[in-house]
């Protein structure tokens, strides 16, 4: 579960601005959101609204932007460029950025804080968060790596730590390094590492995923979900189910997308590789089980006013279609365990009706285990019955165009009150301003 995400002189972002997902002690409805994390409690639903060009995207953009730095381990191996820095101000294009995540994983709260700059790490921390303390269990600066000797398993070795300070170089991030390859030795610091690695998913406007069709075959609660989902959503589809079809190794070798995706499905036996490229709007992936290789590919059946079945396949449905299936990994494992989602423009290409449906089931649904964070200009989403005030925050720039970020919390909103009105009437700002179009002669 994440906590708060801090984000400095980062695009939009020019002074450290927060969002979290404490409650708030004016919010009492929807108490089903409240998850216990550790000695804290969070929110397992946030909505952030705002213009275009307020810096929404902007924020996941740095959390991203975090999470590819410690999957790769190094700014070498992440394109980061040198605009990223707050643009309307000349001091900030000399000063590092700065990108801190707290967040909670087999019940330990963490705290990760890096501060950037070209291409070096100015400054790293791992804080273990305790009630009334925080603990750091690791810093990496220009003065070299420093773990706590508490972190050690096996008890503190001077000369290993100062090894291990010589092996981390100026662009590592030190909390892969160490989480990766010396797991056993600091099982505080991997546990702080695998948390990116496995439970946190970020999915952009124009994301897919090719696990569909193997999770759809392989696991019965998905494939029940999925169909009793799809059928809610009335998009024409009855039935989702998947064609296996063995692969011809000799006869697909031209083919660069195969090639890629079996070379991968040998090396992980079991593990389904997406395929991308091969019809575009396709969702299948290659899997290479029992010895076989297999070309898993989703279809939909459609059922006419005669009670016939129409098989057809994924790329010939409607982009919003293809985008509520993709969306149905996010609904299932947000049930089934404690992972994080954070979805940029989550109502991209589906009708207000439909997207208003997933995110309510989402709300009501009891026992929900995981955590929905998106950003969206779906104005039908600001309801009571679906969110807590405190689980609503706008985005909006100051006159320095700099992006500021506040909760609906902060307003006094009554249980009753139409939010939705209140926000396209700019009661609690962060809408385009638009000049007088009559004088554009509209």
């Amino acid at each position: 579960m994440i906590l708060r995400l801090i984000v400095e002189n980062f695009a939009s972002f020019k002074d450290a601005v927060e969002f979290n997902t404490f409650p708030s002690s004016k919010s009492q409805s929807h108490n089903n959101h409240k998850v216990k994390c550790g000695h804290a409690t969070v929110l397992r639903l946030g909505a952030i609204y705002g213009a275009n060009g307020a810096g929404k995207s902007n924020l996941l953009s740095a959390l991203g932007l975090l999470c590819q730095l410690v999957r790769q381990e190094s700014l070498q191996k992440v394109s980061i460029g040198d605009d990223i820095t707050f643009k309307f101000d000349s001091k900030c294009a000399n000063t590092p950025s700065g990108i801190a995540l707290e967040y909670c994983y087999n019940n330990n709260v963490f705290y990760y804080h890096i501060e950037f700059y070209k291409d070096r790490i100015v400054l790293e921390e791992l804080f273990l968060s305790k009630t009334n303390r925080d603990e750091l269990l690791l810093k990496h600066d220009e003065n070299g790596l420093y773990i706590s000797k508490d972190c050690f398993s096996n008890g503190y070795n001077d000369q290993f730590a100062d090894g291990l300070s010589r092996l981390v170089r100026s662009d590592m991030l030190a909390l892969s390094f160490v989480g990766r390859l010396y797991a056993n030795e600091f099982p505080a610091i991997a546990n702080a590492y695998a948390w990116f690695v496995n439970k946190l998913r970020i999915v952009l406007p124009d994301a897919t995923t090719g696990f569909i069709p193997h999770f759809l075959d392989t696991d019965n609660e998905f494939k029940k979900l999925v169909n009793a989902t799809i059928k809610e959503m009335n998009t024409g589809i009855s039935q989702l189910n998947v064609k296996i079809d063995p692969i011809d190794e000799d006869a697909i070798k031209q083919n660069s997308y195969l090639s890629a995706a079996i070379s991968a499905a040998k090396q992980y036996p079991g593990m389904p590789q997406p395929l991308f490229g091969l019809k575009r709007g396709d969702i299948a992936n290659v899997v290479f089980m029992n010895g076989q290789l297999v070309l898993k590919t989703l279809v939909a059946l459609h059922v006419d006013a005669s009670g016939t079945e129409t098989e057809v396949p994924i790329y010939l449905e409607s982009d919003g279609t293809r985008r509520i299936i993709e969306y149905m990994p996010l609904l299932y494992t947000i049930t089934q365990e404690n992972s994080v989602y954070v979805v940029d423009e989550i109502e991209r290409s589906i009708h207000p009706i439909l997207i208003k449906a997933i995110v309510r089931k989402l709300s009501e649904m009891s026992g929900t285990m995981g955590q929905l964070i998106f950003t969206t200009h779906e104005s039908a989403l600001l309801d009571q019955n679906i969110f807590r005030p405190d689980e609503i925050w706008f985005a909006q720039k100051d006159i320095e165009q700099a992006t500021q970020l506040y909760p609906l919390s902060d307003f006094n909103v009554h249980k009753t009150a139409n939010i939705e009105n209140g926000y396209l009437n700019g009661r609690y700002g962060a809408i385009p301003f638009l000049s007088n179009l009559k004088d554009l002669n509209w």
